[in-house]
């Protein structure tokens, strides 16, 4: 018994040298093994925010920026903390009238201070052995949408082209291949729009987008026909649009790349209506103006506005089209997006303007004058500008338009049952 013991003892001893001499010939390969099981690698940042200035750092999934304050996002700097391997954080930010700047690491500030320029979208990403052992995981709170879903690994995420602010952001790291923090569905929107026109003597141009232009300038070649379609969008929903051609009048609506106008018949375009339809109304707004002979740029239409002129007999030469988020910037001027030439008749050899003079609850009106109208496109109903009813018509259903009574009630509009649409 007493041999047994001391054998057994003799055992410890030899098992527990041969793992000392293990342990400590591979010390520096332990130290890595022991220091990646136990380290917290973690993500820390500070964003500029607009009346705020520069805001504390925060860490690992906090948020950075103010929600329901509709403040401005204008810089941001990102860095890591407890590294157990090589690598670093980049990150590049989309700015307000520079678009996407180049990319920054480790604290180092993207987008601009004292400028007031938003931040529209960012990009984030680990390089080297951090990179294959981690993801990194953003999301950030966008003007009109709010929280957006979580991107990673240098996608995109915020808006591009709406005119949005982003207003606050989360960023997290997570082992690679684990669970995102939340959805990772629309976190980025870049809804965009391209379209091509038939020019006289020219043919089908290429297709532009995004409010370039399409046609030509100074070359006096009419518009013949058009195609607009999605390049990119984000709901469900389409584009339709028709075309006002000499000597036909107004076409039927087409939608989606198919064709307005015509094409071998040497008809000009006049004027042109361009609407969403969809989810895509609901979150966008369509902006389109024209260049139209002897006018040049007119003023933007938006939402199934006539845009071009009627009676004048002129050609549209060049056209722009863009889409904006709702409550976005208007890409310029709204002035003048549609002109109608009075017509005029023959009385004893002399030309006169055609005008009609009615009376309606006691108040004349002289109904062939142009006149400023804001028409209900849901409702069909047409008014003063100054009518109370007309203050309460959504964006999305208002088109206000310098006209005749007599066209919009050509058109199938009829006038408003408060203001009568009288002046």
């Amino acid at each position: 018994m007493k041999k047994f013991k001391v054998k057994s003892v003799l055992c410890y001893l030899i098992v527990f040298s041969i793992l000392m001499t293990i342990i400590s010939g591979n010390d520096l390969v332990f130290n890595s093994i022991r220091v990646y099981a136990t380290s917290s690698v973690g993500v820390t940042y500070s964003t500029h925010v607009q009346g705020y200035g520069n805001l504390q750092w925060v860490k690992n999934g906090a948020i950075s920026g103010k929600t329901g304050e509709a403040k401005r996002l204008e810089s941001i700097k990102i860095k890591l903390e407890n590294m157990d391997c090589a690598g670093n954080v980049e990150y590049r930010t989309h700015v307000q009238g520079i678009g996407w700047q180049g990319w920054k690491s480790n604290g180092s500030l993207s987008g601009t201070t004292g400028q007031s320029k938003r931040l529209e979208a960012i990009q984030i990403k680990l390089t080297d052995t951090m990179a294959s052992r981690y993801d990194i995981y953003y999301r950030v709170h966008a003007q009109f949408f709010g929280w957006l879903g979580w991107a990673k690994n240098g996608a995109s995420a915020g808006t591009a082209g709406l005119g949005y602010r982003l207003e606050a952001i989360q960023i997290k790291i997570v082992k690679k291949g684990s669970n995102p923090p939340g959805t990772t569905s629309g976190a980025y929107h870049n809804p965009s729009i391209k379209y091509t026109t038939h020019v006289q003597n020219y043919g089908w141009q290429n297709f532009v987008s995004d409010g370039n232009i399409s046609g030509t300038l100074g070359k006096a070649k009419r518009l013949e026909a058009i195609k607009i379609q999605f390049a990119n969008k984000d709901y469900s929903g389409s584009i339709q649009y028709r075309t006002h051609v000499q000597n036909i009048g107004w076409m039927n609506w087409v939608s989606d790349g198919n064709m307005s106008g015509t094409s071998g018949q040497g008809k000009r375009l006049e004027a042109i209506s361009i609407k969403l339809s969809g989810t895509m109304a609901n979150y966008y707004d369509v902006y389109y103006r024209v260049y139209t002979q002897h006018f040049g740029w007119m003023g933007w239409a938006k939402n199934g506005g006539n845009a071009g002129t009627s009676n004048y007999g002129y050609r549209l030469e060049a056209i722009q089209i863009k889409l904006v988020g709702k409550s976005g910037n208007v890409p310029g001027s709204t002035l003048n997006a549609y002109s109608i030439k009075p017509k005029e008749v023959v009385v004893n050899n002399t030309k006169s303007t055609t005008t009609t003079t009615t009376t309606t609850n006691n108040q004349n009106t002289t109904i062939g004058l142009t006149h400023t109208y804001v028409v209900n496109t849901n409702s069909m109903k047409f008014h003063t500008s100054t009518c109370s009813a007309a203050r309460k018509i959504s964006a999305q259903n208002k088109w206000t338009i310098n006209c005749t009574y007599n066209y919009l009630t050509g058109l199938g509009y009829s006038p408003c049952g408060i203001c009568h649409a009288m002046y």
